[in-house]
């Protein structure tokens, strides 16, 4: 297919994984992708499906001159024959300002995005919340502290474990698991606190659920479901919380008709990812956690197992219809560059179980050299050592985790379209710079505008 047949399209968010996987999508399909960002040099605009590129201010911190930049690059790289087909794909947080702007952009370009009223309904964590106990929604336990005071009178309502969260954030930013009273109180108070955040949008507790991250990937016609697939993350980072970075395709139809029946009676149109934790027991329902109403972190997954996303989207769009794919794949396993081997390696540095004995046996040895026989403490030491280093139970532990790299898609590397690692360098400089991940760049998900500065490793 010709370019001038498959049509043009903007692609915002060029830093992003998702973003290179919307770009290689349609660029295989003869369109024309031009890529923006915030910044230059990103792994999209590597990509040899990239014809353009553009940058554009910070739609948070300026969201009128962000708007006005996009107006004049959609109006700059129109086609110009009108029977062409030309799609605005936003990816990231952009999103929300375009769908509320949309009357800007749609006498020159298709915008395939639900309405902001829709969006909002679903996005911020305690509207969706709150909906859940509404609608019968099985959902974890939650409430909506309006006050400290309200929090201290009833934190003891939640079960913990429990999670404290910012209404909108993603990527694991602005979420703590918390153990204790104490722990819940001072952590929802730091929040309010570093974000400023007024009483209508403190963050809600919920209680912790049993189960494994499950990510629902849709794409709705009006309130008509087409396509649904389902991903598992098999490791995230940091752990527990994060986002997930190394995930496999899986079949989970309890999920995927809550989505439908969450979605369609909103007439949702365009994509959306729903978030759920369940343990695997057919006789158990799924807990309902969040609703991404864009594009997600791990799109590549959808992609290469055959739901080619941006590609129905991008037909939706100009045809005003599209069929539902019909050759798919359980069989796909991907992962972040960079964090899915932190998220291993991680998972390697906790599942010691003799990583205490190892700190006693220095702290023991050091007394034996500074108070008694140095050979004593020599032994003492190696003794220490030998125990930790466990070497045919590490060994096999390693070997297990490293068993989930083999064969897995890097959202990042490709032999087909190499050059957006040079865009993947940045945040490597970034880490290098500050000894800090940055989330954000490496997981293709951002916090809330304050909450993009690097996140401690250790977190």
């Amino acid at each position: 297919m010709s370019s001038e047949q498959a049509g043009r399209a903007i692609v915002t968010y060029a830093r992003g994984w998702q973003s290179l996987a919307a770009t290689r999508s349609l660029g295989r399909r003869g369109v024309e992708v031009i890529t923006a960002d915030e910044v230059a040099l990103t792994p999209a605009s590597f990509s040899k499906f990239s014809t353009a590129n553009f940058t554009y201010p910070d739609s948070s911190k300026q969201p009128a001159e962000f708007l006005d930049r996009l107006e004049a690059a959609v109006i700059e790289h129109k086609p110009e024959d009108p029977a062409t087909p030309y799609v605005l794909m936003p990816i990231h947080k952009e999103t929300y300002l375009i769908a509320r702007h949309r009357e800007r952009f749609e006498p020159h370009i298709r915008v395939p995005l639900p309405t902001i009223e829709q969006i909002e309904d679903v996005h911020n964590k305690g509207t969706l919340a709150a909906y859940a106990q509404e609608n019968g929604l099985c959902a974890p336990p939650t409430i909506f502290p309006a006050s400290i005071e309200e929090l201290e009178r009833r934190a003891d309502e939640i079960g913990l474990p429990a999670f404290v969260k910012l209404r909108e954030s993603a990527a694991g930013v602005g979420i703590a698991k918390v153990d204790s009273r104490e722990e819940l109180i001072s952590y929802f108070g730091s929040l309010v606190e570093d974000y400023a955040l007024r009483p209508e949008d403190y963050p809600i507790v919920q209680q912790g659920v049993p189960g494994d991250d499950y990510c629902v990937t849709t794409l709705f016609d009006r309130g008509a479901l087409i396509a649904c697939m389902t991903y598992r993350n098999i490791r995230q980072f940091p752990a527990d919380k994060g986002a997930g970075v190394v995930r496999e395709t899986v079949k989970a139809e309890k999920m995927e008709q809550v989505c439908a029946s969450l979605l369609g009676p909103k007439n949702w149109h365009g994509v959306a990812e729903i978030d759920f934790r369940w343990t695997g027991d057919v006789d158990t329902d799924p807990w309902l956690i969040e609703v991404n109403p864009r594009f997600w972190g791990g799109l590549t997954q959808a992609v290469e197992s055959g739901w080619d996303y941006p590609w129905l989207l991008f037909r939706l769009a100009v045809d005003g219809r599209v069929d539902p794919p019909d050759d798919v794949s359980y069989d796909v396993k991907t992962e972040a560059p960079l964090v899915g081997l932190l998220a291993t390696l991680q998972e390697i540095s906790k599942s010691s179980t003799h990583s205490d004995n190892l700190k006693n046996a220095w702290q023991e040895s050091r007394q034996e050299f500074r108070q008694g026989s140095k050979r004593a403490g020599l032994r003492q030491l190696f003794s220490g050592l030998k125990d930790y280093v466990d070497i045919p139970g590490r060994s096999k532990t390693v070997h297990d985790l490293f068993q989930v790299h083999k064969q897995t898609v890097n959202d990042l590397f490709s032999s087909e379209d190499p050059s957006p690692v040079l865009g993947g360098l940045y945040p490597l400089v970034v880490f290098l710079k500050h000894g800090k991940i940055n989330m954000e760049l490496l997981t293709g998900e951002s916090g809330p505008p304050k909450a993009i500065d690097e996140t401690d490793t250790e977190s």
